[in-house]
């Protein structure tokens, strides 16, 4: 009889191979307690603290397939993706279909480490263990698509340069959030270091609290300077992130974290300081999430991503509202399909032509994780959003994307090879960028922007009298006198507005007891510039 039991044993050893064995590893009792407190970090979205107590027993049981598969997942979802291809190749090779989701695990570890056909075999692996209608809907057949665009897109690379901004912007710690202005001179941003309002650390998130970081550019060399704390009440001890700075250069957007996520704003005092960010007026803000606030050259619309359930379509939607006072929004109108997805798009840049978005979003036809995306504004509708292409996207995630007005520089938050921290800002070069169109339907121009020449016209409304900065309103009309633009100097008495180039415009200035003046002005248009023309206006009292 014994002989017999040893036989079956033998068989059933050769027939499982020594999966069998690696799976039947116990764990003690304090171990599995220990795992327990991993499992109940993992379901509480503390994935770093989780992977460490996974890792720490997965020391003692290197062949439990179950821990190999939690390493894994957490591994994964903390950035440690060789680690995570490690863990989960071993844990499916002990047993497959562990967690009912091995293969899908490993096979996202597998993208992103470049393993396209691989990655395929396992993803394919896992949807033939669905049943109906999961096997159609199944997050799985997203991530195929993936890879399939991965594939196609690294394999023709677009023709740009990408450059760490180095040490005048980032350091050994997160910077993210780029935003310039259409002039190309002020660049703002986010950061967390020690040098932050405070010094201190966030507990919770273990980063040191953000602040927003300015460099403007060397009048002289063309290059930016060493990244200073912006002046005036807009950083305090808490977090401060930068959403964008208005086209003028006169506006930020501000994230804080209250009501869910809201969009605040500050505005430049006369000596150039930021003031105290305020909430935004109106209807954009809500008890959900709202965040990645841009705004149009005109002032007169705002962009933004929020995660509000009426009328959302994914997670985070991209959204825009028209003014209707000062810092004040009407109701907000979802952008919708195709721009919007079933998934998270994530920040947004309008360029100033006003008709060119760039966003970010980790939908199905992303190379991997978050990439940027282009959309413009067509015969009434917002064309099928462009994959920028290889290197600009990679298989990891890449936000905050702005792009100066000539088209010619871009800059992204991205982790690379070359990054000193764990997100870093680089610039791209995009003289010789154009479009990638592998499957031939890409709706948009082969060129980064609109193709549109940038025209601006901007300076000070001032008192004749005194030479202090007046507040006015500013009428601009074509040559024929048609009505073409109406804006206001803010208390600077700074005007800021982009035209059509190639043209003589009549720009009329009214301001309470002063006589007004009317000046023309004629902008010039030149391809692949942006024309920048300052005019200082004074004016008489009555």
């Amino acid at each position: 009889m014994k002989r017999l039991v040893l036989l079956f044993s033998l068989a059933l050893f050769l027939a499982t191979g020594a999966t069998s064995v690696y799976a039947q590893q116990k764990l003690t009792a304090g171990d599995k307690l220990k795992l327990l407190d991993g499992d109940d970090n993992y379901l509480k979205g503390y994935y770093d603290a989780a992977f460490k107590i996974y890792r720490d027993i997965h020391q003692r049981y290197p062949d439990n397939a179950d821990l190999n598969y939690k390493a894994g997942r957490t591994a994964y979802l903390t950035g440690r993706y060789n680690e995570a291809l490690t863990y989960l190749t071993k844990a499916v090779q002990i047993e497959p279909h562990v967690g009912k989701d091995g293969e899908l695990w490993l096979g996202r570890a597998q993208h992103i480490n470049g393993m396209f056909d691989e990655a395929l075999k396992n993803f394919e692996t896992y949807r033939s263990t669905l049943k109906g209608k999961k096997a159609t809907t199944n997050i799985v057949n997203e991530y195929i698509t993936q890879v399939k665009v991965a594939s196609g897109l690294m394999s023709v690379p677009v023709n740009v340069t990408i450059t760490n901004m180095g040490p005048m912007i980032n350091t050994e710690y997160i910077e993210s959030n780029p935003s310039v202005t259409a002039d190309g001179n002020t660049f703002i941003f986010t950061s967390c270091r020690p040098e932050n309002t405070g010094g201190q650390i966030d507990p919770e998130l273990n980063i040191y609290f953000q602040d927003i970081w300015i460099s403007v550019r060397d009048s002289i060399t063309g290059k930016w300077t060493e990244a200073e704390l912006l002046d005036g009440e807009i950083n305090t001890k808490e977090h401060d992130a930068s959403l964008s700075i208005s086209p003028d250069g006169s506006v930020i957007f501000v994230y804080r974290s209250v009501k869910g996520g809201d969009i605040y704003y500050s505005r430049k005092k006369k000596n150039g300081d930021w003031r105290t960010p305020e909430p935004l007026g109106g209807k954009v803000n809500t008890t959900f999430f709202e965040t990645g606030a841009c705004m149009s050259a005109d002032k007169k619309t705002i962009y933004f991503v929020s995660e509000r359930e009426k009328k959302g379509l994914g997670n985070g939607d991209l959204w825009m509202a028209k003014k209707s006072g000062r810092f004040e929004y009407d109701e907000a109108v979802n952008l919708g399909k195709p721009v919007n997805s079933i998934d998270d798009e994530s920040s947004v840049f309008l360029h100033p032509d006003g008709k060119t978005l760039y966003f970010s979003s980790n939908c199905q036809y992303s190379i991997g994780g978050y990439d940027i995306f282009k959309t413009e504004y067509k015969d009434g509708k917002w064309t099928k959003p462009v994959n920028l292409g290889y290197p600009i996207n990679t298989l990891g995630d890449e936000r905050h994307f702005v792009i100066t007005a000539d088209g010619k520089k871009a800059y992204v938050t991205t982790k690379r090879e070359d990054s000193v921290g764990d997100l870093d800002i680089y610039e791209v070069d995009l003289e010789n960028y154009r479009v990638p169109d592998i499957d031939g339907t890409n709706e948009g121009s082969a060129t980064i922007s609109s193709g549109e020449p940038v025209s601006i016209l901007r300076g000070k409304v001032l008192s004749a009298t005194d030479g202090e900065t007046l507040e006015s309103s500013i009428i601009i009309q074509d040559e024929a006198g048609n009505r073409i633009e109406g804006i206001e100097s803010n208390e600077n008495g700074e005007y800021f507005v982009i035209l059509e180039g190639n043209k003589t415009y009549n720009v009329e200035f009214r301001a309470k007891d002063y006589k007004y003046q009317t000046i023309s002005v004629y902008l010039p248009k030149t391809s692949g510039k942006t024309e920048i023309v300052t005019k200082a206006v004074f004016l008489e009292e009555e």
